[in-house]
């Protein structure tokens, strides 16, 4: 899942941790985009091909276990994007459980904050 659009000389000026945030954002952004774009002639080639990964997800009978490399990826850009969506109703695949789930754990989170405090 390779993102389009980057230049060697932006790579070569950042450190590979802003690379790699830089190169995460713009797979998120066309994540984003391909989830509510309805044009089937798109012309942002990576629109096509987020289009497909998304398609083949939602089929993939080998997702469940992790066992498919491309649906743990797209599962992985799908947690980064729904750390900071703020959507009630995002078109992304997995968002609206994933930060359900986030929820849940900054919950417990703080449940065990506050009975370390208690001690």
């Amino acid at each position: 899942m390779d993102d389009d659009g980057n230049s060697q000389g932006e790579q070569q000026s950042k450190s590979p941790q802003e690379s790699r945030r830089l190169s995460i954002q713009r797979c998120i952004q066309s994540l984003v985009h391909a989830c509510q774009c309805r044009n089937a002639n798109c012309s942002l080639p990576s629109c096509q091909k987020m289009k497909r990964v998304v398609q083949h997800t939602k089929g993939c009978k080998r997702k469940t276990n992790g066992g498919c490399p491309v649906c743990k990826q797209l599962i992985a850009l799908c947690c980064y994007h729904a750390k900071h969506c703020q959507e009630n109703k995002c078109p992304v695949p997995f968002c609206l459980n994933i930060k359900h789930k986030l929820r849940q754990q900054q919950i417990q989170h703080r449940l065990q904050q506050a009975q370390l405090i208690r001690r």
